[in-house]
């Protein structure tokens, strides 16, 4: 390990005359500073290391007279030393077998009373210094895997090793929890076969969704990068997936490269696929477009995608799309038939600037409450509640629980460790598409007129005419993830964050729901 100091050196030089050349150097008096300076080569990091790796420490320490370095016994190994407790060397390197914390001492004793490194406060000639190590084991993770119960509890627990096959109704979840020793910052979960396929949010919980029909298994990596390790897990054959009796769900249309993407709960049989029990509408500004279905096939990486192609139309994001099916022929691969369904918003699916250009946490899974704060508006839109919960989640493993009081209302912002709100790069001339997942658990007494709604607000630059985002009228679906979106055009670049401002104003009850995945995507507009 290469260790750099910074050496600092005081020399003062005071000449009073010279007499003769012979001798010049007599009256030149040199007095030797008397500093205490010591460093490690981890103190940026908090002296802290990984088990079996070295730490260096260094008495950079001027006009020391003797020194003794001490260590706890049995715990580290000094290099080039044959006694591992004590040393006198200035610099002395040592390799800790042993976790834990750690004190290290070091006895000086200086010529004269030393001083730090200001220069301003004397410590005394004779000092004593103790350094903490902090030690960390290696990494290390240990799995268990949950059957998810309807109504979102934990289940029977699953068998955790290669080969297990754990029997799982296609459709459903399991939830995987994770606990680790060594300190992990990083997490990466590989779900085969499942939904999600990956994961890189830092979580050590994550439910995912198994559609297709077959035996899967998983692997998760915990890392660091410093103290650098990293440690794997992998089981092979754990979950095998089976046909299901369950009703076939729909769980979400959106367009996906020009195409619509129907996602359903479980794997679709492909030679059940008819057109003419497929109906796309399509309007903009007001106007019906022609939208004749063109085709339909199975997503082949993932079987429970149907795709739907139009017939030489291209959609925008400015485009009003729905879908509906009258049930017919369509299936699973096991065979349940799927059930008809009718005008479903189609969304549409881009680069969310929120996580590629920006630190917002648009998932909710990476702050807390208190970053998102008040924004001081005064009332009514104080009276609401806010907290970061595991309860439900689009995506993910938490959402943002919200609860506004009666005739209430909330005006919040994302905000980072230091209390500055969170932003990004908006640029002048492009049109944004800006939306967010909801889920309402109680509409409360919701008025026929003057509906709870939410508002996102981008600021500098407020565009106060920003409409309902969504509306949470009184036949708003609950107990469902439903997607809102509206359209901003930028006319002047800048750096933006949210005032997102939620409404309760006319309804003489609470309003509670879940918000998640904020996102803000490039919108293409019909030309």
């Amino acid at each position: 390990m290469k260790t750099n100091f910074k050496i600092i050196v005081a020399v003062c030089i005071t000449i009073f005359g010279l007499h003769s050349c012979s001798d010049i150097y007599d009256a030149i008096n040199l007095n030797e500073a008397n500093s205490r300076i010591i460093g490690t080569s981890q103190m940026n990091f908090a002296n802290t290391i990984r088990v079996g790796t070295s730490i260096t420490l260094g008495d950079l320490s001027s006009g020391v007279e003797s020194r003794l370095w001490t260590f706890p016994e049995g715990v580290a190994d000094i290099v080039d030393s044959d006694n591992d407790v004590t040393v006198t060397t200035a610099n002395v390197k040592a390799i800790f077998n042993v976790v834990g914390v750690h004190d290290v001492k070091l006895h000086q004793v200086f010529k004269e009373d030393a001083y730090d490194l200001q220069q301003t406060n004397k410590l005394g000639k004779i000092l004593d210094t103790t350094i903490v190590i902090t030690v960390l084991p290696e990494i290390e993770i240990d799995v268990k895997a949950y059957y998810v119960n309807p109504d979102g509890t934990d289940g029977a627990a699953l068998v955790i090793a290669n080969g297990a096959e754990n029997e799982l109704i296609a459709g459903r979840l399991i939830r995987y929890k994770i606990t680790t020793i060594g300190e992990p910052q990083k997490f990466l979960w590989t779900m085969e076969g499942g939904d999600p396929v990956t994961s890189t949010v830092d979580t050590k919980i994550l439910d995912v969704k198994y559609k297709k029909l077959g035996t899967y298994g998983f692997s998760i990596n915990a890392n660091t990068p410093r103290p650098a390790g990293s440690a794997t897990v992998t089981f092979t054959d754990f979950v095998k997936v089976i046909p299901s009796t369950d009703p076939v769900t729909l769980d979400g249309a959106q367009v996906v490269n020009g195409k619509i993407a129907l996602n359903f709960s479980r794997e679709m049989e492909p030679t059940t696929l008819n057109t003419s029990e497929f109906s796309v509408g399509l309007t903009n500004k007001g106007t019906t477009l022609p939208s004749i279905i063109k085709s339909l096939s199975i997503n082949p990486a993932e079987g429970n995608i149907v795709l739907v192609e139009l017939n030489g139309q291209t959609l925008y994001n400015d485009d009003k799309v729905i879908i509906s099916y009258t049930k017919g022929t369509l299936a699973t691969t096991d065979a349940v038939a799927a059930s008809s369904f009718s005008n479903i918003p189609v969304s549409f699916v881009g680069t969310n600037l929120l996580k590629t250009t920006s630190t917002y946490d648009s998932g909710f899974e990476n702050s807390t409450s208190a970053n998102w704060g008040y924004l001081f508006w005064g009332s009514p839109w104080d009276k609401y509640t806010l907290q970061i919960s595991g309860a439900k989640a689009h995506s993910g493993s938490k959402s943002a629980y919200i609860e506004m009081q009666p005739n209430g209302g909330m005006i919040m912002g994302h905000k980072d460790g230091s209390g500055a709100l969170v932003k990004f790069n908006l640029v002048a001339g492009k049109t944004y598409e800006v939306g967010s997942w909801s889920y309402v658990v109680s509409l409360g007494n919701n008025p026929s007129t003057s509906a709870p709604d939410l508002r996102f607000y981008i600021n500098p630059n407020t565009d106060w005419s920003v409409g309902p985002n969504p509306a949470f009228i009184a036949n708003f679906e609950i107990g469902r993830w439903v997607y809102s979106s509206t359209l901003i055009k930028i006319t002047i670049t800048a750096d933006y964050n949210f005032m997102i401002r939620g409404d309760n104003q006319n309804n003489p009850s609470a309003f509670k729901f879940y918000l998640d995945d904020i996102i803000v995507t490039e919108a293409k507009l019909r030309p």
